[in-house]
């Protein structure tokens, strides 16, 4: 097993970069190797089991994506979809079960990363019966609007052809493997292909990882970018919004991932090891807004408390 973790690049490691440079170091340096309790030192064991600290929005999110991609396979193995009544119970259920692991910490503390431990459970958290309340309205607003969306109407025509559903794949910039994983791509009968993103909450802007998603289907199936169609689906909401990335788009982007891993690269000691500089040059970067709900508040003198 190496000593340090492979380097890579992903827009979920650019935004904790971006949130606090402590907790980035603790996420993808720190834990490594935490899970080999009979040789890792007692630090690296906890940070590791905190990394694995889940709460009721990422739950939740996980679970309505497994949805859609149970929905979507059924259609592809010619099955008839999933009735909502029986997503909307499977949801729950699921949930429920991640709250009854939560409060058996014995199992996950031996096996962090095979149980749920709720946060908000682990720390105690005012939170929870108020986020408890808004899950279980999103997942009733998800599961209706999922067959109302625009995708499901393609969907239902025999004449798209799914090409991905959920499918882990890399593509090399800037001398960096940067990971892809679509949750749905599918070709259209005028031959456009449709990169689609299923959101759970809030609408927002469109993020430079699907934008490089146009990159790397451009380039897998040999298809220009005016024929490339992507499209975030609110199923909080039901409504949908639908971009084409220009080379513009393209540049910017790419632009910016190479200033980020040029920044990234500058916080280790050894590149081809990957081998962090100290801890203390990972400067915390305390919030009311990071540190509330941080994996790592328990080992961390800087937070705001």
């Amino acid at each position: 097993m190496a000593q340090y973790p492979q380097w890579s690049y992903s827009q979920s490691r650019a935004s904790m970069f971006d949130e606090c440079l402590r907790k980035y170091y603790y996420h993808y340096y720190g834990a490594h190797n935490g899970w080999k309790t009979e040789s890792a030192d007692e630090m690296q064991v906890r940070l590791y089991r905190l990394k694995q600290l889940s709460n009721l929005y990422l739950v939740f999110g996980d679970l309505a994506h497994r949805m859609c991609e149970s929905a979507v396979r059924s259609r592809e193995d010619g099955k008839p979809k999933p009735r909502e009544a029986f997503l909307e119970k499977t949801i729950r259920d699921l949930l429920n079960q991640a709250y009854k692991e939560s409060i058996n910490p014995e199992q996950w503390r031996l096996h962090p990363k095979n149980y749920t431990m709720l946060s908000e459970i682990y720390y105690g958290d005012d939170t929870l019966n108020d986020r408890i309340a808004i899950i279980k309205e999103r997942a009733g607003a998800c599961v209706g609007n999922l067959y109302q969306t625009l995708t499901w109407e393609d969907l239902s025509r025999a004449s798209t052809t799914i090409l991905e559903i959920e499918k882990w794949d890399t593509m090399v910039l800037h001398d960096t493997r940067v990971y892809v994983k679509m949750d749905l791509l599918y070709r259209r009968s005028n031959g456009n292909i449709v990169i689609v993103d299923w959101k759970t909450g809030k609408e927002d802007d469109f993020s430079d990882q699907l934008i490089l998603y146009a990159s790397y289907v451009r380039e897998h199936y040999q298809v220009p970018l005016e024929q490339i169609e992507i499209r975030v689906e609110y199923l909080l909401t039901g409504k949908h919004k639908e971009f084409t990335a220009t080379e513009e788009d393209i540049r910017k982007v790419e632009e910016n991932v190479g200033r980020y891993i040029e920044e990234m690269r500058s916080c280790v000691a050894d590149e081809y090891y990957n081998r962090p500089k100290d801890m203390s040059y990972f400067t915390p970067m305390p919030s009311h807004r990071a540190c509330r709900d941080c994996n790592f508040r328990e080992v961390c003198s800087e937070r705001v408390v």
